[in-house]
């Protein structure tokens, strides 16, 4: 949530006030404030160590009760949706700008679409993790997926304010998906979950900016709407990853009743 309003407003507005102002140094001023933030305040609310499963398990167990047969299978499937996701995300943020001119838009309009598609990507994030945690993941995430390349495939087939209804909808379904992958491969790692945030964090940001690149180079040939028209696709093979990479919800425990005080 933070780093979405972060990149949504203060990156944006803010950053581009301070760089017209105070040219490159502003760089070395940004980055010692987010430093000092992150020294000071953020690192007291990190946890000293982790809650880890039980040490000392001998077989690999997944969240979902397989075994190391099947392990690598479900790893790969939720790197391929995380791939396809994080690719049609950056190819919105980086190429709706473009789209929105070449069909007329002044650049207020399409700055103001951009803030308000990540600040509904922001907001669903939030509220998609609230209802996995009460519905399930993989319900909420094949869902969010599913409703999302509708949206996506009606979004690039209309224009005007119709469209720009379309574009904040779909930042607000679309948002949970990035964090619920993310839970989805820690379960496959119960021990090793720091590790699995940092390598599924940099495989999103990795494969996100290449297949933006690589659809760039596609755009410049057969044009920018004929690129964009691939990603509904592209989040379909996210769902049909996730269907078979996200593990089945273990039975919560049910609470005990705590001893009756004996006077």
């Amino acid at each position: 949530l933070g780093g979405t309003l972060g990149s949504a407003y203060l990156g944006a507005a803010l950053g581009g006030w301070l760089l017209e102002a105070y040219g490159r140094r502003a760089l070395l001023v940004i980055a010692a404030v987010a430093c000092f933030i992150a020294l000071t305040v953020v690192r007291r609310t990190v946890p000293q160590k982790l809650l880890t499963a039980t040490e000392g398990t001998k077989n690999v167990q997944t969240a979902n009760g397989s075994t190391a047969g099947s392990f690598w299978m479900l790893l790969v499937m939720l790197l391929i949706g995380i791939a396809m996701r994080s690719l049609t995300f950056t190819s919105l943020t980086t190429y709706v700008s473009k789209y929105q001119q070449d069909l007329g838009a002044s650049p207020a309009t399409y700055g103001m679409l951009m803030s308000v598609f990540l600040t509904t990507v922001a907001v669903g994030g939030v509220v998609g993790s609230y209802l996995a945690d009460r519905l399930g993941l993989k319900r909420v995430l094949a869902g969010s997926l599913i409703i999302s390349a509708g949206l996506l495939f009606f979004f690039l087939r209309t224009t005007g304010f119709a469209s720009y209804v379309l574009f904040a909808l779909l930042g607000l379904i679309f948002g949970p998906s990035h964090t619920l992958f993310l839970v989805a491969g820690q379960r496959q790692f119960p021990t090793r979950m720091a590790m699995m945030a940092g390598i599924f964090l940099g495989f999103t940001f990795v494969s996100g900016a290449g297949g933006a690149w690589v659809l760039g180079l596609l755009a410049d040939r057969f044009g920018l709407s004929t690129m964009l028209g691939v990603l509904p696709w592209a989040v379909v093979a996210a769902l049909a990853a996730a269907l078979m990479g996200v593990p089945r919800e273990a039975p919560r425990p049910t609470p005990q009743p705590e001893d009756a005080v004996t006077a």
